[in-house]
């Protein structure tokens, strides 16, 4: 469940810009698409706004791990980044890894919710 939340939130971007060009007009017709995209896009949205409200240097990590708000020009591989982010976040990379599973874990619960993932 983990590495499809992973793949998803990898997706969020793309998913965000899709859910929001259906909701203006552009959508006709791709309505489950529409709908799963965009529980995806609330479960991320949803962790999002508890980490920041909880614990906002994860949610500084979590956006800049996956790049949530902005684009870069490669993808990084993660353990890279994470030792990147560990030393502009004056963190250890072990606590990093820490955060980032537990961050997967909540995108996968918050997905449960919405029912974009179903375990079972």
């Amino acid at each position: 469940m983990k590495r499809i939340a992973e793949t998803e939130i990898l997706r969020y971007r793309e998913s965000a810009a899709f859910v929001k060009g259906y909701l203006d007009g552009g959508g006709s017709g791709d309505s489950k698409r529409f709908a799963e995209r965009q529980r995806w896009v609330w479960a991320v949205e949803r962790v999002r706004t508890f980490l920041r409200s909880a614990a906002p240097e994860r949610e500084v990590f979590f956006a800049r791990l996956y790049q949530l708000d902005v684009p870069h020009a490669k993808r990084c591989v993660v353990q890279e980044s994470i030792l990147r982010l560990s030393m502009e976040l004056y963190a250890s990379p072990q606590t990093l890894y820490r955060w980032r599973e537990e961050i997967l874990l909540s995108v996968a619960i918050a997905a449960v919710q919405a029912k974009a993932l179903r375990p079972y």
